[in-house]
């Protein structure tokens, strides 16, 4: 793969692409942006750009350098994330991290650090890459990837080139999921709009019986109106998450079913439940599909400052079962 190939971010990708081929790069990057949109593949492709043998600005994806890099291997890139779900970057992670990245590289024209979910560093972590950020070492590259930039230090925002993400359209999901993971066009087209142009979050669903089967609950819970009768504590925040998108599209469709003629429910995501969209229209008002909907937002704001989950998803019940 190649910077090319990655679909969306165009403009950002072109000024990499021009980063690479003239060695103007800068020493720190942050990319910003929503998770699942493709900010980790731009960064690891930008990495073998850099590091490629072939001529040219694009990585040729068949160089040993570009290929270590696919293996995971390569001695002068190096990835740091969270290892786990919830789990914060320590300052010791970090250290061995700067150490590495601060050595002459053993093979390419950089050493490539690539810090993921950087916004989960520790305030001591990110205290001691600052310190790298101020005295950089001529031949590293650090690229940090943060949904959320008011996580990090502003000191350290400030001394990055900041490129930011944007999710793609709904369409351009659809397509890749058909052209390139064989995805069958009724399933990509709830895909995409489920995961509001985050091309990573499709991806990663494409084979997940087990979102489908989510997915059928929490339709079912919704019309039967006992979807909050878990025990929300016992789920991880990810499987939260995809419930939320899940009653974020399926309330915005029937808002949109709402603002339609009749029966006929134009742009609806979950095109498999039209006949049950169209009947929950006489359910709802459209003040209180609104408020439903900014709970739906507000619950997600709130599990991702890790409030308390029964408490959060509690409070957006009895607002989607407010008469």
């Amino acid at each position: 793969m190649s910077l090319s190939d990655i679909h969306g971010h165009d403009r950002n990708i072109a000024f990499l692409e021009k980063a690479a081929a003239g060695g103007k790069r800068a020493q720190a990057y942050l990319f910003a942006g929503p998770a699942g949109i493709g900010k980790r593949a731009v960064a690891v492709d930008f990495a073998r750009a850099l590091q490629c043998g072939a001529a040219g600005h694009r990585p040729c994806g068949m160089c040993p350098s570009c290929r270590k890099i696919d293996d995971g291997n390569h001695p002068d890139v190096r990835l740091l994330a969270p290892a786990r779900e919830g789990a914060s970057i320590k300052i010791d992670e970090v250290r061995e991290l700067i150490r590495a990245v601060g050595l002459k590289p053993y093979e390419g024209p950089a050493s490539v650090a690539i810090i993921d979910d950087a916004g989960l560093m520790t305030n001591e972590a990110q205290g001691a890459l600052l310190k790298t950020f101020e005295e950089p070492s001529p031949a590293a590259v650090i690229i940090l990837i943060a949904d959320a930039v008011e996580k990090l230090l502003p000191t350290i925002v400030s001394r990055a080139q900041v490129l930011t993400f944007f999710p793609l359209g709904k369409e351009a999901v659809k397509e890749i999921l058909i052209r390139h993971h064989g995805v069958d066009p009724s399933r990509a087209h709830i895909l995409a709009g489920i995961t509001g142009g985050r091309p990573g979050e499709a991806i990663r669903y494409v084979g997940d019986e087990r979102f489908f089967e989510r997915r059928t609950a929490v339709i079912d819970g919704l019309l039967e109106r006992t979807l909050f009768a878990g025990d929300y504590e016992k789920r991880t925040r990810d499987e939260l998450a995809a419930e939320l998108d899940i009653m974020l599209t399926w309330f915005r469709d029937i808002l949109v079913a709402g603002a339609g003629a009749g029966a006929e429910v134009p742009e609806v995501i979950n095109i498999d439940r039209r006949e049950a969209i169209a009947r929950e229209t006489r359910a709802y008002t459209q003040e209180h599909l609104d408020r439903i909907v900014r709970q739906i937002l507000a619950t997600g704001r709130a599990l991702a400052s890790n409030a308390n989950a029964k408490l959060a998803m509690s409070v957006l019940g009895m607002e989607i079962n407010r008469k």
